[in-house]
């Protein structure tokens, strides 16, 4: 699967003798996930993604099967096979399913359910689909994001939820219709989730990619802007009543949002995120450097030092205004927890609330359970506290 010369990663043979690539498979999306299964791997089973939704396609021979997937649960896919039989295993996942695996038989169509996915007591008929919208920035550019609304059982009112915006990190990364306890965990308490997939993230074409490289950035955080003007327009979610969160990069575009555009959200929460870029980009290890020029710019040259210095979000903290629930992972090694505690120390010392929640146990991420239930039970109780205030 590659995007050379295109817009969307296309299915492509590439003939090892003669160094010729042929388009086996294109279209107005990325396709990926490729496997070859069954004898001689006549059959090619692959995935194509569709703002964040996947569906799954199977061909024999170059055509398609038709054969009937509709057992599949929505969302996103990983298969497994090979050469020495016909059938394929399937892991499924998708916002209502935190990961299915079905055996499928590619000759005879019949499937089995290996391995349910254990909901620990949860209905998973109250979890919430995201609905794929899409809207126009300012300057022309489309962009597309992933709005979920809590049900009636869920809200606090008659009236439209509070929204929180949910950045992905990367920024070459993508928020897709995957299992999420933490959205769902919003949602059942009564708050409205949006997920942009502001430019540079992945799923929309190489351009779309390009488009927040280096002095471009500012641009992917004014996409954030004109999302929530979107929003406001579409009137399901009360945008005067707002919040952004996000980890890793999302949580740069928590610190920059808030300072670049103080009024428009009433509060924030940056997990483990970039305050100070000159330093984030000159601590990263060396693989991540090489790929850091070409999304940054070249942190080794004087320019990017002062471009950097002026435009980083700990150089614009005395523009935000609104609290901000900070969190960083002591033996975090992509983003050393400088990076948040520099956020911390100034918004406290402008006089902006800011609580901290610094783990010793954690890196880039919280990954045990007693971290994720203290933490996420916090951030939802800071969010509420901040949201109901902003209503009186």
């Amino acid at each position: 699967s590659t995007n050379e010369g295109r817009e969307f990663s296309a299915i492509t043979r590439y003939d090892i003798e003669s160094g010729e690539m042929t388009t086996v498979k294109e279209a107005d999306y990325d396709l990926g996930g490729i496997d070859l299964c069954g004898e001689g791997g006549q059959f090619m089973v692959y995935t194509e993604n569709v703002d964040g939704f996947e569906t799954l396609h199977i061909d024999k021979d170059g055509e398609a099967t038709g054969l009937d997937l509709s057992f599949l649960p929505e969302g996103q896919y990983a298969t497994s096979c090979s050469m020495e039989t016909s059938k394929v295993a399937i892991r499924a996942g998708g916002w209502r399913t935190p990961g299915d695996v079905y055996v499928l038989d590619l000759e005879s169509g019949a499937h089995t359910q290996v391995f349910a996915s254990n909901y620990a007591g949860l209905d998973p008929d109250r979890l919430i689909r995201p609905e794929s919208i899409r809207m126009m920035a300012r300057d022309g550019v489309e962009l597309q994001g992933l709005l979920y609304l809590p049900d009636d059982s869920s809200r606090q009112s008659d009236s439209a939820p509070p929204v929180i915006f949910i950045v992905h990190g990367g920024p070459t990364g993508q928020s897709v219709a995957s299992f999420d306890a933490v959205v769902q965990y919003h949602l059942d308490r009564g708050l409205a989730v949006f997920e942009p997939n502001v430019r540079g993230s992945t799923g929309f074409g190489r351009t779309y990619v390009t488009l927040d490289d280096q002095k471009k950035r500012r641009d992917s955080v004014r996409d954030l802007i004109d999302m929530l003007a979107a929003l406001e327009e579409d009137g399901r979610v009360d945008t005067s009543r707002a919040a952004v969160v996000g980890g890793s990069y999302g949580g740069y575009m928590v610190n920059a949002v808030l300072a670049l555009y103080p009024d428009a959200f009433d509060a924030g929460a940056s997990l483990f995120g970039v305050g100070n870029w000159v330093t984030a980009l000159q601590i990263a290890s060396p693989g991540l450097k090489a790929s850091d020029r070409i999304e940054y710019g070249d942190i080794r040259e004087q320019e990017w030092v002062d471009y950097y210095t002026e435009n980083s979000p700990v150089a614009l903290a005395d523009q935000i205004k609104v609290p901000v629930l900070y969190s960083h992972g002591v033996m975090d090694p992509r983003i050393d927890i400088y990076e948040t505690e520099i956020m911390v120390k100034t918004l406290r010392e402008n006089g902006i609330e800011a609580p901290y929640v610094r783990i010793p146990d954690e890196g880039h991420g919280w990954r045990k359970l007693k971290n994720q239930l203290y933490y996420f039970r916090r951030q939802a109780d800071f969010l509420e506290e901040q949201l109901t205030a902003a209503e009186e």
